[in-house]
């Protein structure tokens, strides 16, 4: 049996965060999802984006819906059709025009897996050992990747954009960057709302913030352990 949103949401979301949201008249929400597929190895559990978009349409008073992702160029057909299904879910994909992820290669040494201080607490037996392991990595010819496709000035453009529109936002993002456009949006006497996974949201944000909802607490949608992850191609 199909349950309503309405019904997860009045059974299974902390009563605060639903008295957070009823009190303003007009919520902008803005989705930055490669911050939030991290929250997935925290929680350990994986959220469909659809879900989300569907939940925060249920209540009258969240007025938009903006959700940051990139195109993947390496898996265009996939990446394509999860882009059609976040705006068939009726949100706005930022920004009109899909902007590519790029790949950056990571260069293996000891500063990808350790800061300088980790390293010197490392006695010398210790230290060589790594260095073999490093050595043995460069040999196999392995190229480490990183997928980046940064929307922080993108997200502070309509931010500020929206501001006359809006009577509170919520950030689905962590990031610390994000604290210069929150600044002034509370100046203007707007609300903050910062939505993230304990541990993982920048302190940046918490001294800004009116509400602070936990996506654990807050998300009713599905909740699955498959091994695909939409933040390297585009699937679900």
């Amino acid at each position: 049996m199909d349950i309503s949103q309405d019904i997860l949401n009045k059974f299974f979301t902390r009563e605060d965060y639903l008295e957070w949201i009823r009190q303003e008249m007009a919520i902008f929400a803005y989705l930055d999802l490669t911050n939030m597929f991290h929250w997935q190895d925290i929680l350990g559990w994986k959220f469909r984006v659809e879900d989300v978009i569907k939940q925060l349409f249920t209540f009258p008073n969240i007025k938009e819906v903006k959700v940051y992702y990139g195109l993947n160029p390496r898996d265009r057909k996939n990446s394509e059709a999860f882009l059609n299904r976040i705006k068939k879910a009726g949100a706005s994909l930022r920004p009109n025009l899909p902007k590519e992820m790029k790949f950056i290669r990571k260069d293996i040494n000891e500063a990808f897996f350790f800061q300088r201080r980790t390293m010197d607490l490392f006695d010398g037996g210790t230290k060589e050992k790594i260095h073999k392991f490093i050595e043995e990595l460069e040999k196999s010819g392995i190229i480490i990747e990183e997928p980046k496709c940064n929307f922080d000035v993108e997200m502070t453009m309509d931010m500020l954009d929206d501001t006359e529109k809006l009577t509170a936002v919520m950030l689905f993002s962590g990031d610390s960057d994000m604290r210069a456009p929150l600044e002034r949006l509370r100046v203007k006497g707007k609300k903050i709302g910062v939505v993230g996974v304990r541990g993982i949201v920048a302190g940046e944000l918490h001294t800004l913030e009116d509400k602070y909802i936990d996506f654990g607490k807050f998300y009713t949608g599905k909740r699955t352990y498959k091994s695909e992850n939409p933040a390297r191609g585009g699937t679900a």
